[in-house]
């Protein structure tokens, strides 16, 4: 398949480099001709200055198969992909969105252009309305289609899996089949293994079904007290779609503090069960004055990288967890570092979402859990048909679970697998 990336940002980028790997022609445009260069000398894809907006450049790549069109310009997006169906005659098109269109308005734009469009709001509020009815997860993945999920989180003192062994969890697998894939300990990777005990303070994570999460939690008790007071430092437009969504779950007391008095007016006029404070978010005294420390989650939706510093200083006054969208992919490990709890790169989701939409013949993207530990899907060809999940599993190389006959299992260790299966494995990269 030919397909042609049109944006050669963070999103872009990502897809190129996936895409390539895979073995797909891929042709990358965008009229930044640094950004262009960039990628000749990095990554095996055709990378063209020009612009899309201009049909000599589009005409260049006529005869491809596919275009995904993910600038960071939503009304640019949607021009060229008018442009591509009405001149052209493409109808296999992929669109990046990022402010909020009606159901029924998104609907008929897709219908009337027949592409498809990736709702960037939606991928960043399915996160945090996670987050808000199981807050003691900090980080998760959807896998299969969202049937099964990798959550996580911190090994605190009051969590019953603290100092277990993991061989001594096969009774609760027995009932709940979950496996635990990773444990960062003193900013080490640990593959674990039976004899490996978790500790406090212990960052693990762990794949099961999605629908046994709240057995998992009844199972070993874990605390996971309901979020009841969100507050907002400042509002972007996306920032704006998550407070219309969260505002219309039961229960939540929803405080944002924005300096734009017109953003502040817009709000309070549309959301009545909002309070809205107009000043600075980093203002230590004005955040003290309005009980920073009573807010169980912190997001920080601004985009602007004083809402780090905003989200810094938020914990610092007591606030339980700080939650802020990133724009930029290097900054989430910064971030982590800097005790944001939930570091959420908009521009992340957006890709692996598209990347889903393109592999048809699979059900899971590859992608990086942290620096050097990838987990991405392998197929079972016979040399390893027969073999058992252990005999295959070595340190640095796990079997997280196993599709077979379209339905996914976690895997355990005396599985045999047989020729077809499709394997989700975890692969932890050596330094050279």
């Amino acid at each position: 398949m030919k397909i042609c990336i049109i944006g050669a940002g963070v999103v872009g980028t990502y897809l190129a480099k996936q895409l390539s790997t895979e073995g797909y022609q891929v042709a990358v445009v965008d009229k930044n001709k640094s950004k262009i260069e960039e990628l000749e000398n990095s990554i095996d894809v055709i990378a063209h200055s020009c612009n899309a907006l201009e049909e000599e450049c589009l005409s260049l790549f006529k005869d491809y198969d596919l275009y995904i069109v993910v600038t960071d310009k939503d009304e640019i997006n949607l021009t060229i992909a008018l442009f591509l169906r009405t001149v052209f005659g493409k109808n296999k098109i992929i669109i990046r969105q990022e402010k909020e269109l009606s159901e029924n308005f998104q609907k008929s734009i897709e219908s009337f252009l027949n592409v498809e469009i990736i709702d960037a709001l939606n991928e960043i509020y399915k996160n945090i309305e996670l987050i808000i009815k199981y807050p003691f997860i900090s980080d998760f993945y959807e896998i299969d289609e969202g049937n099964f999920i990798l959550i996580g989180f911190k090994i605190n003192k009051e969590n019953p899996l603290k100092n277990k062994q993991i061989s001594d969890l096969k009774e609760y697998r027995e009932k709940i089949p979950f496996t635990i894939v990773l444990i960062e300990r003193d900013e080490n990777i640990i593959i674990p293994t039976g004899s490996r005990n978790i500790l406090e303070d212990d960052f693990v994570y762990i794949l099961l079904e999605k629908r046994n999460l709240d057995n998992f939690i009844d199972m070993f008790n874990i605390p996971n007290k309901p979020v009841k007071n969100v507050y907002f430092l400042g509002v972007s437009d996306i920032g704006f779609g998550l407070v219309k969504g969260l505002s219309n779950i039961k229960g939540l007391n929803i405080k944002v503090f924005e300096p734009d008095i017109e953003k502040c007016e817009e709000i309070a006029e549309k959301f009545a069960n909002v309070m809205v404070i107009n000043g600075k978010f980093t203002d230590e005294e004005l955040l003290k004055r309005e009980s920073i420390e009573n807010a169980d989650i912190v997001i920080s939706a601004s985009y602007k990288e004083e809402s780090i510093l905003a989200c810094i200083l938020a914990k610092k006054l007591g606030a339980k967890k700080v939650l802020a969208l990133i724009e930029q992919p290097e900054y989430e490990e910064i971030a982590h570092s800097l005790d944001i709890d939930i570091p959420i790169v908009s521009r992340k989701l957006i890709a692996r979402k598209v990347y889903r939409k393109i592999k048809h013949k699979g059900f899971i993207d590859l992608f990086q859990l942290k620096e050097n530990i990838r987990i991405y899907e392998i197929y079972v060809d016979e040399k390893l048909a027969e073999k058992t999940v252990k005999d295959i599993s070595t340190g640095n190389f796990i079997i997280l679970g196993i599709k077979r006959d379209n339905e996914m299992y976690i895997a355990q260790g005396n599985t045999v697998l047989k020729e077809g299966d499709i394997l989700i494995v975890l692969e932890k990269e050596e330094n050279e």
